[in-house]
């Protein structure tokens, strides 16, 4: 008997114990635990139709070290699923190699590709690798998610009324389309769009009344109707860029001609075209062969892109832009390729401070394990002038779009490796920086005087950099460049001075990496990049919904953000992840100037 007391008591003081870390769980986020789930294959009294967990990695802010995410954005490693409170920050700061859930009270509302807004009333659940999948998998708009903070594991529950709560989410989003769309222009396909969200409406009506079978079937056709009334809700805007990043793969002109014709009927009009990257040119270059470098990347040998793109481009009437990947060389090791550019000029190679006492260059460990050229060599810049100008007289295109132009990734300054995971301690660096100042920048600590001068030196390499393209594209092209939209953060970590370029008159425009499927963080972006640059600057929001996997819908979603904020067109990153799902909602109106 005094056994059965005893464990009664100490039951009792479990349960209490229990109840106090819910209260204190409760009062920081709103993750509930697992003791909530009817263990009857039920939630609240509905029954789950599937159910799957998932171990955390980490939750942030927390006192644990997540070793394996550090030094990577926003402390998410390789593989891991990683949740972000509110008290974090204003977003997660991921990459676009993952997937990633916004939610709020214990439900699932939002699906984004990467650096989500965190909710006050909730929170994000990241992932990379597998996370990433098991997330695509399961997590859906209305699923219901469950934490347990004990046990580091999340658990995602759907149920009837999770399909239901998605089918009104989706008729709000079809709505603010069609109220949006007007603000804009005349719409031919209203009506149709009208039509269909009637009918999304209706559906969900028998939803509510149906058992869970066909409440689920009545919740999927309304979710379907108001993904077709939002395909027919933009308008076709004439005057406006409909681009894409196109990294090529054909080997002949036939080849070319499908991939144009193929653009060219959901409406793109502008092609971005990767010419120099990974250290190579797709075409036969002189100005490669003058420096003893490979001529040619090796996959088009007997085959000249470019000119078959811009030949066929142009008579298509589609204009053709350069895109040039300024200071980044690729992940494969130069020894690969003995004339590759850094097996022939490894001086020219860029290293960290953790690799300055190192002979060459080294990898970044972050990006791709790839190699970077040094912005600060006057050399380096000279070469890459010179294929611009080779390319200019010689293909004739519209525009030249600089990319990679900046120094590699730094850590933010708030982490505790920022200062040795800074880049540009080449010898050529080190010692002019040391003719100028009288100190060497290796010996430089973060927030001494001189790391000011330190960043000050390279940002201005850059724009130096720039400046010399900018004489060699007057006139005869337009010069525009890739920027990160967080000017604070492309400044601390990357050296890149984007506000000093577009109020000094250094090229036409930027095409700013949206590195989010989030349309309401995305409008935060763009309000703020307005705010900063010249009036004369256009601006093309690079789109990475299509890269990140996200729903056609987002990818619309961005469009009408930018065209309510008086964007000059949008650019699609990138052709090869652009699946029939965007090209199909893209046919529909808003890059076709008949509705289907």
């Amino acid at each position: 008997m005094r056994r059965v007391f005893t464990l009664i008591l100490l039951l009792i003081v479990l349960f209490n114990v229990s109840e106090a870390q819910n209260t204190a769980s409760a009062a920081s986020s709103p993750m509930i635990s697992t003791w909530e789930v009817d263990n009857r294959n039920t939630l609240n009294n509905e029954r789950v139709i599937s159910k799957s967990s998932y171990k955390i990695n980490a939750i942030y802010p927390s006192n644990v070290i997540n070793a394996q995410g550090a030094g990577f954005p926003g402390y998410r490693g390789p593989g891991q699923l990683v949740v972000y409170k509110q008290n974090f920050g204003r977003t997660t700061g991921t990459n676009e190699f993952g997937k990633e859930a916004v939610v709020e009270n214990g439900k699932v509302v939002k699906l984004t590709g990467a650096n989500s807004l965190i909710p006050k009333n909730g929170y994000v659940i990241s992932g990379h690798g597998s996370a990433k999948k098991w997330i695509t998998t399961n997590l859906k708009i209305g699923t219901n998610i469950i934490i347990d903070e004990n046990t580091n594991t999340i658990t995602a529950y759907t149920t009837p009324e999770s399909w239901r709560f998605s089918a009104k989410e989706k008729i709000k989003e079809a709505e603010d389309f069609l109220d949006n769309a007007k603000k804009i222009q005349e719409n031919p396909g209203e009506k149709k769009a009208k039509y269909y969200l009637k009918r999304a409406k209706q559906d969900l009506r028998k939803s509510n009344r149906a058992n869970d079978n066909m409440a689920v079937n009545y919740a999927k056709s309304s979710i379907e109707m108001s993904r077709i009334a939002i395909n027919y809700s933009l308008p076709y805007i004439e005057n406006e860029l409909k681009g894409t990043w196109v990294r090529p793969v054909e080997k002949n002109i036939q080849e070319v001609r499908r991939t144009l014709d193929n653009m060219q009927s959901i409406g793109i009009n502008t092609i971005f075209l990767e010419t120099y990257f990974h250290g190579y040119t797709i075409f036969p270059s002189k100005t490669m062969r003058s420096y003893n470098f490979t001529d040619q990347n090796p996959i088009f040998t007997g085959f000249d892109p470019l000119k078959a793109y811009i030949t066929e481009a142009h008579a298509r009437n589609m204009k053709v832009h350069i895109w040039f990947e300024s200071f980044y060389v690729g992940n494969k090791h130069p020894s690969n390729d003995p004339n590759s550019i850094l097996s022939i000029r490894p001086d020219w190679g860029n290293k960290n401070k953790l690799n300055a006492g190192k002979e060459g260059y080294a990898s970044h460990p972050v990006e791709h394990n790839g190699y970077f050229l040094d912005p600060a060599n006057p050399e380096v810049h000279n070469f890459l002038v010179l294929v611009v100008k080779e390319i200019i007289a010689n293909y004739g295109p519209d525009g030249i779009n600089l990319d990679y132009i900046r120094y590699p990734s730094s850590q933010k300054a708030t982490s505790a490796g920022y200062e040795t995971s800074n880049w540009g301690y080449t010898s050529y660096a080190r010692d002019e920086f040391k003719k100028i100042y009288g100190k060497d920048p290796v010996n430089i600590k973060y927030k001494d005087d001189y790391w000011y001068k330190w960043n000050e030196y390279r940002q201005n390499k850059i724009t130096v950099y720039l400046s010399k393209m900018r004489k060699a594209a007057r006139g005869k092209v337009i010069l525009s460049a890739v920027v990160f939209p967080d000017y604070r953060a492309a400044l601390e970590t990357k050296q890149q001075n984007w506000i000093k370029w577009t109020n000094g008159d250094y090229l036409d425009a930027i095409t700013p990496l949206i590195l989010t499927s989030d349309d309401a963080l995305f409008e935060i972006m763009f309000k703020e990049i307005k705010t900063k640059i010249s009036s004369g600057t256009t601006v093309y929001p690079g789109l990475f919904v299509g890269f990140m996997e996200g729903e056609a819908e987002d990818l619309l979603k961005q469009i009408n953000v930018s065209r309510g904020l008086k964007a000059n067109g949008v650019i699609l990153f990138d052709w090869a992840h652009l699946d029939n799902k965007y090209k199909d909602a893209l046919k529909f109106c808003v890059f076709t100037s008949t509705c289907k």
